[in-house]
């Protein structure tokens, strides 16, 4: 799917259909003639995503000129080779197993995904026909870039600082926090949206609109425009897109702010929110250990009273903090106690359940040990919601 180029036109075809009461003599049967339907999107703010996401795009306000005016050939030609490699080597093994392993991940209405960064590629290969992706995070929201306005000099920049900033989730399945903050900033790729927004494109999508978005002191998002007078607001974004093949909307929510403990204290607004969140298919990958300390223990609960299931690595979820009564579990992979970035962390009740357990694969490498490829997943569901495969 990598390279699943942009449809330049924006049609919205109608079913035609011909028919008569009556049929004339000499005729053969009626003929419906039927035409597939495309959900209308925003071709502008499309266009501009597919050009620094280095695919074909319309040849809309600048564009044309900024082809051959800029060293965005080459940039292209690079894009479509690391995405075409990490399809390979990654993408496609992980969609094969989590078609094989997870409970109707194709049928989620709502991911929800703290800790992501500008992840989406992720989310959206375990569960890709999710309504709502829900993701959290600490890096700046940022916006698009207006090429039509950058000196060619500009452009080149920026669509190096977007190759530059994909390094690690290529290489290493994850975003770095502290490399992507200073990726991220106002003068480099600016912010989330240009990413997530360039996942979806490579994923296969096309954008349907961009908007301002926030948490509102009683835990309903609005569009910001009608928050501009109100205090206490926690600020994202809503990316809508749809899929090349299909009329079905779907969404990321990006919302930037502090899930500790401390964090949520000081923003009832938010802490409402998350309280309102429906049932979720949750999903946590390099997350940092943080939900092994007390400090982090708010986010925890949540995850837990509002996940029908949870997908993640080690680095989630202490395995100590499943209540067995509650869940039923499945271990993917080896366990390596985590190297010394995190030598702190100590789980010896996990290291003994993968000991006991079944030992089941995990064909693909992700997270914090891709360079030993000691990979693992835990697989948790919730009893008297979902049931395990069988037989796995």
């Amino acid at each position: 799917m990598a390279t699943r180029k942009l449809i330049v036109c924006l049609a919205l075809f109608p079913i035609l259909a011909y028919s008569c009461n009556q049929k004339p003599a000499n005729t053969t049967a009626d003929t419906t003639v039927i035409k597939k339907i495309t959900y209308p999107y925003d071709t502008i703010t499309d266009n501009r995503v597919a050009f620094f996401s280095g695919m074909a795009h319309g040849k809309t306000e600048c564009l044309g000129a900024l082809d051959t005016t800029t060293k965005w050939k080459s940039f292209s030609l690079a894009m479509d080779t690391m995405f075409t490699k990490i399809e390979t080597n990654r993408l496609q093994k992980m969609r094969v197993w989590a078609d094989s392993e997870l409970v109707n991940n194709q049928a989620p209405t709502t991911v929800f995904y703290p800790f992501s960064g500008p992840d989406f590629l992720n989310a959206n290969v375990f569960f890709p026909k999710a309504e709502s992706y829900i993701m959290i995070a600490l890096e700046p929201i940022g916006d698009l870039p207006n090429l039509c306005k950058m000196p060619t000099k500009s452009v080149n920049g920026y669509l190096n600082s977007v190759n530059q900033s994909l390094s690690d989730i290529f290489k290493r399945s994850y975003f770095i926090t502290m490399k992507m903050l200073g990726s991220l900033n106002r003068d480099s790729v600016n912010g989330t949206v240009p990413l997530i927004s360039l996942f979806i494109k490579r994923t296969g999508h096309n954008i349907v609109s961009i908007k301002s978005i926030g948490v509102d002191p009683n835990g309903k998002w609005q569009y910001l425009d009608s928050l501009k007078s109100m205090k206490g607001v926690t600020k994202g974004v809503k990316i809508d897109f749809v899929d090349i093949d299909s009329d079905k909307p779907q969404s990321v929510f990006y919302f930037r702010t502090d899930i500790s403990n401390n964090g949520l204290n000081v923003n009832p607004g938010f802490r409402k929110y998350l309280s309102l969140l429906p049932n979720s298919y949750s999903y946590l990958k390099a997350a940092s250990y943080l939900m092994q300390w007390k400090e982090f223990s708010m986010i925890r609960n949540t995850i837990f009273e509002k996940s029908d299931c949870i997908l993640q690595d080690d680095s989630g979820i202490g395995y100590q903090y499943f209540d067995k009564t509650k869940w039923d579990i499945r271990l993917y992979g080896k366990y390596q106690k985590p190297n010394k970035e995190f030598g702190n962390i100590n789980e010896p009740d996990l290291a003994k359940a993968y000991k006991d357990s079944v030992y089941r694969p995990v064909p693909f490498v992700l997270g914090y040990n891709w360079k030993t490829k000691s990979i693992n997943m835990l697989y948790a569901v919730k009893k008297g919601k979902m049931e395990l495969p069988a037989g796995k």
